[in-house]
């Protein structure tokens, strides 16, 4: 019962180091910035990414279809008349919802018609479209010497939003992303003082009533999306522009019989696009804007950055589909898990100690190694297999430290008891080690 004891006591001096020591790495990280990688690496960390691209490597993996969801690409096509004919195309064919993951400016090309036959359209379609907005970083000096120094009274962002937006009443939803890698998406974003709807947000409102109430009773605003590779079915504007602008032709004709057999040529065409289209969430957005390409954490169709808008698509999909919402361990429980899992490692670690004290730097390395491995593997599963995503990195991170905060702890403690044994005599800890292995 004595030795339980002294292993507790040990392994709670054990682990006061290792706050010790990530606080004074904590506080040096803000003071030096040569340290601040230091506090990058462990901001980014997580092992979900190993997770998904195990998923998707396997040998028997096959991209999921995602079949709610059409991607409609403006590429090489940005008249806004143009756009404005695919929209009505898409609204009028039975989309549940049009995505416009484009800012349309108020200048524009310069081409009033163009501008006003897009507005139209919207105004029309208004209840089946959502418009993207962003907030962007702005500065202004004169705005601090306005405010009168208080920086909690300038508004540090200034909104982008399409020029249709005021007159038509279309909703409207933020398209904001992560500056580095995109691993979330939320409910809502907050800038300042200004809280906005996401455009995922949005679109599952719209579309899947049932997904949005369940989504809006989880507590986290915060959701991992979910990188299974996914096919999403892609058109190009310029397919649908020429149906389009065959009917037109057509209906121009005046002799009907004319009229008829150009009808039969491209009614095929305006069938599939149509059942292609019915019911179903179209996201459009540019695939030849490069501006609008993000990393994301895995490898899919041998590349690490790919269009916002098939992003977008990935975080619908992980509402939607079954078996892909992953339900993550908050910040509290993961820093009691890994003050458990270390405080375990410290109680071993001191029986090794002292009961194999010749050997314990083998078998507590070993140990150490063994337990982080073993934590991996059981995160890696519960995250594939039950869609539940703990938190590694104290209990990793605890544990990594734990080997070297124990050196720190016996040098000290034998130096304090060596000291204690010179005035009061009598036998160190050392020395009821080796007399332990001699008498054994």
């Amino acid at each position: 019962m004595k030795k339980i004891f002294r292993y507790i006591l040990h392994s709670i001096g054990i682990m006061l180091i290792i706050v010790a020591i990530c606080a004074i790495v904590n506080e040096l990280r803000y003071s030096s910035s040569y340290l601040d990688p230091v506090g990058q690496i462990m901001g980014n960390f997580t092992m979900t990414d190993s997770y998904f691209q195990t998923e998707n490597d396997k040998a028997d993996h096959e991209a999921d279809l995602s079949p709610d969801i059409i991607l409609l690409d403006l590429a090489q096509c940005y008249s806004r008349a143009d756009i404005a004919a695919g929209i009505e195309y898409m609204c009028d064919a039975g989309a549940k919802v049009v995505a416009l993951d484009v800012i349309f400016g108020g200048a524009g090309n310069g081409d009033t018609l163009a501008n006003d036959s897009l507005e139209h359209v919207i105004a029309r379609c208004k209840d089946h479209v959502i418009a993207a907005c962003r907030m962007v970083p702005q500065y202004d000096p004169l705005q601090k010497v306005a405010a009168g120094g208080d920086e909690s009274k300038i508004n540090m962002y200034k909104k982008e939003e399409s020029y249709f937006v005021k007159n038509t009443g279309c909703v409207e939803a933020c398209v904001n992303v992560e500056n580095e890698t995109i691993r979330k998406f939320s409910k809502t974003l907050t800038f300042g003082d200004t809280t906005l709807s996401t455009f995922v947000h949005e679109i599952v409102r719209m579309t899947r009533p049932d997904v949005y109430d369940f989504w809006e009773s989880r507590e986290e605003n915060e959701e991992l999306i979910h990188y299974k590779q996914t096919m999403f079915e892609k058109v190009l504007l310029l397919e649908v522009l020429d149906i389009v602008r065959a009917k037109k032709a057509i209906d121009a004709m005046e002799d009907p019989m004319e009229k008829k057999l150009f009808m039969q040529e491209i009614e095929g065409n305006d069938t599939y696009f149509r059942e292609l289209i019915k019911d179903k969430t179209v996201l459009v957005g540019d695939y030849l804007d490069l501006r609008d390409f993000h990393d994301i954490p895995i490898v899919i169709d041998g590349t690490r950055r790919i269009c916002g808008t098939t992003i977008h698509g990935y975080a619908i999909s992980t509402l939607t589909k079954p078996g892909r919402l992953i339900n993550q361990m908050s910040e509290k429980q993961g820093m009691l898990l890994g003050l458990l899992y270390t405080f375990l490692y410290c109680f071993i670690y001191c029986w090794i100690n002292e009961k194999y004290n010749d050997v314990s730097g083998v078998l507590s390395t070993t140990l150490q190694i063994i337990m982080m491995l073993a934590l991996v593997f059981l995160g890696g599963y519960l995250f594939i297999e039950r869609q539940y995503n703990i938190t590694l990195l104290y209990a990793l991170l605890g544990t990594g430290l734990a080997g070297y905060a124990a050196e720190i702890f016996y040098f000290l403690l034998f130096k304090v008891e060596k000291m204690i044994v010179k005035k009061r005599g009598g036998k160190t800890l050392e020395q009821e080690i080796v007399e332990n292995i001699e008498n054994r």
